[in-house]
């Protein structure tokens, strides 16, 4: 725990203080709590590391969201040990854990949320969530109660993924969902949006207030200067013999492209091309990546990693690669490109619509329609030729890094709140 805890405090340069919100501010989520039997709250260390973020500017701050009675689970922290959330408030909402249990569950749900609503100034929600949305119950609270209201979307993962097949149930789903979460969406006073075809797809009140702040984790403090990226990358230039090594970190999982990935490398295994993919992740494709690191015969390989918490030692291991790989055929926009930024490594990934809100197609990565096997290969193959080029891009990536820390990101989130409020009836 205590490495955690120390982790989530690794905050970069000294910032220049934000005006603080004293209104009431109240975060209704569905990313849960855990207590153990001394009435200790644990969460998930990233999950903290944003609340710290939040505090800062927000002087009267309640966050309500599911908690579950348990042991803690692997990986959290105890909160109640952080100073920075000694003046948090929370509201513990039920947790359930099936579609039935949380219909059963409504009515106490309601009358939590109706309660912290109503000793609330500012609301704020989102629109995904297993397994209710929070946004669902919480937007129509608000209307009745004439809150100022803030949603922030970050992924849609409601949406049936192209080329997959779908039940009747899901595409069901998906249309109730998408049609619900429209309608949240047009009825906050702000919307944040993590990439444009959230807003273009999601708000179809034009005139209402929306911004698209792309969603980033790094700290400025853990950027590498130009100096450290131009010596790190002779070093990976002048190693011998030469190779491509490229990274994959995230969920092992069908919408992450894992599937396509494994196959471009057998296909660039079978070509003879000298690839060396390592994978950082834990999920229901393990196996598949495992078989495929053993069925390599020539110059690819494939390593299987684990797993690493995130932080220093994370980003550090970041610095190793000529690239990272982001094969995604979901729509969601992946936070470790940033991360890759960070440590002046471009990025190879899919054309889709998160990635390509953050990744400038030749100048900090490489995007391509790659959601074939043979044409992910390509791309690996041609990056691999040209390690020098990656090098380019790796040192604009770090550039751009620069304006999209996280506190960056609150920053302009601050100003937001400023200015919904500003619009607010008094």
């Amino acid at each position: 725990m205590t490495s955690t805890s120390l982790n989530i405090r690794e905050i970069g340069a000294i910032e220049q203080p934000l005006m603080p919100i004293e209104q009431r501010y109240l975060l209704v989520l569905n990313i849960k709590s855990s207590c153990d039997s001394k009435g200790s709250r644990y969460l998930d260390p990233l999950w903290a590391k944003d609340l710290i973020e939040h505090f800062k500017y927000l002087k009267n701050f309640t966050l309500a969201s599911p908690a579950e009675p348990e042991a803690p689970p692997k990986n959290t922290i105890n909160v109640d040990r952080e100073p920075s959330f000694a003046g948090a408030k929370f509201v513990d909402l039920p947790s359930p854990n099936s579609y039935g249990k949380a219909i059963l569950l409504l009515p106490a749900t309601i009358a939590k949320l109706w309660g912290a609503i109503a000793s609330s100034d500012i609301v704020h929600s989102g629109i995904a969530g297993w397994p209710i949305p929070m946004a669902w119950l919480v937007t129509p609270i608000v209307l009745i109660q004439r809150k100022p209201y803030l949603l922030v979307v970050e992924s849609a993962p409601w949406r049936l993924q192209p080329g997959s097949a779908a039940s009747i149930k899901a595409k069901i789903v998906a249309a109730i969902s998408e049609t619900l979460n429209r309608w949240c969406v047009n009825s906050a006073d702000l919307t944040i949006f993590t990439q444009s075809q959230y807003q273009q797809s999601l708000l179809t009140k034009r005139h209402k207030p929306s911004h698209i702040i792309n969603a980033s984790w790094i700290d400025e403090g853990n950027i590498i200067s130009d100096g450290e990226a131009a010596q790190i990358w002779q070093e990976k230039l002048s190693a011998s013999p030469k190779q491509l090594k490229i990274l994959f970190a995230g969920r092992l999982h069908p919408h992450k492209g894992v599937l396509v990935l494994l196959e471009a490398m057998k296909i660039l295994d079978a070509q003879n091309i000298a690839v060396k993919l390592d994978i950082l992740g834990e999920g229901e494709l393990l196996s598949n990546c495992q078989a495929a690191s053993k069925e390599l015969q020539k110059s690819a390989q494939i390593e299987v990693l684990g797993t690493l918490p995130y932080g220093r030692e994370f980003l550090g291991r970041l610095q190793q690669y000529h690239a990272v790989v982001v094969p995604s055929i979901s729509d969601e926009q992946p936070r470790v490109v940033y991360d890759a930024y960070s440590q002046a490594v471009p990025v190879l990934a899919n054309n889709t619509a998160g990635l390509r809100d953050c990744i400038e197609n030749g100048v900090t990565g490489s995007i391509a329609n790659c959601d074939n096997p043979a044409a992910l290969a390509n791309l690996l193959k041609q990056s691999g030729e040209n390690l020098n080029l990656l090098q380019n891009m790796g040192m604009a990536a770090l550039n751009k890094a620069r304006s999209l820390t996280h506190q960056e990101m609150h920053q302009q989130r601050w100003q937001l709140l400023l200015n919904m409020l500003e619009r607010s009836p008094k």
